[in-house]
Formats: C-alpha cells, structure tokens, sequence
C-alpha cells in the first residue's frame, strides 16, 4: 500500500483485523462452527495482506493464532485455525502461481492435507479428544477414511469459494474502503 503505509495505520489495521479474527473464533464454541468458523477468521487476516503486505498479514496470522489458544477454550478449532485456516488465505494465490495447474493443484491438496492429519493427530494421540469421530460409529473401522474424503471435498468448495470471495472483496470492497479511507 503505497500513500497508507504508515506504522500507526499498519498497526491500527492489523489489530483491528486480529480482533475480529479472535472475536469470530469465539463463536467457535457453539459445536456446529467448530469447522466453519476458522475458515472465516483466517479471511480477517487475509485482508491485511491484501491492504497492507503478505509480510503484515503472518505476523497478524501469528499474533491471531496465539490468542486464540490463549483465549478460545475449543482446541479443535484453535488448532485447524493455527494448522490450516489461518494461513491458508495468506498462501493460496501463491500456490497458484506454480504451472503446470496441475502442480498447483496437487500442492494445495498435499498442503491441506499434511496440516489437517498433523492437527487431527495432535487431538486424537495427544490431547486424547476421542469424540472427534463421535457419530461416525456407523462406518466402523472406516469413520476416519470418511471423515478424511469428507475434508477433502470440503476443502476443494472452500478453496473454490477463496477465488470468488477474493475477487468480490477487490472489486467492490477495497475500492469503497480506500476511497474512504483518502476522505480521511
């Protein structure tokens, strides 16, 4: 951000954004939005890269993920958010970079991945959170392979719903947010 890039509106920006990431992860404690809800923190902190830099944006990222396990009783969510929705915003358009497509492809899909099973291994072998796959009985010894194709799709709308809601925010939010902002 060129005439912007003041310390002081950096700051005031990036605290802004990293409480309303905590202040939307709080929310997290209600059952149902233990998944949703760290996919839309980690968009407060993808607008402070798209504001200020992608530098500014993992600091927020870091300083966001640390209050959340500091202030967000609900682990589960505090660790997909760290391991995966906090900073995937931050990397996606990067990955996309990469040609062939393909490659892009695969990258993002490994990358989901690695962190996804690294945070479900996290809960289920160190924190001993057995009810993750509470209400998977049905599937037996499979419930882990359905929940895991499950994330997957979910994962590809996800990163399907990024591309759209990037673009929609650079069109019709940032024109209206910087026009304000040079009223100022």
């Amino acid at each position: 951000m060129s005439s912007r890039s003041s310390l002081s509106f950096n700051i005031a920006y990036c605290g802004i954004m990293v409480a309303f990431s905590v202040i939307i992860m709080l929310a997290a404690l209600i059952p149902s939005m233990t998944y949703v809800l760290p996919a839309f923190s980690g968009l407060c902190i993808w607008t402070i890269s798209e504001q200020i830099s992608r530098k500014w944006g993992f600091l927020s990222y870091a300083a966001s993920a640390a209050l959340c396990f500091i202030l967000i009783p609900e682990i589960e969510a505090d660790l997909y958010y760290a391991f995966f929705f906090g900073f995937y915003p931050l990397v996606k358009e990067l990955i996309e970079k990469i040609s062939p497509k393909i490659l892009a492809f695969l990258a993002k899909l490994a990358l989901f991945n690695v962190t996804i099973v690294i945070a479900f291994w996290i809960l289920s072998h160190i924190l001993n959170l057995d009810q993750i796959l509470e209400g998977l009985e049905s599937f037996g010894d499979a419930a882990v392979y359905v929940l895991w194709g499950a994330a997957n799709v979910t994962f590809l709308l996800y990163d399907f719903a990024l591309r759209h809601i990037f673009y929609a925010f650079r069109k019709w939010i940032k024109p209206k947010f910087n026009k304000k902002l040079r009223k100022n």
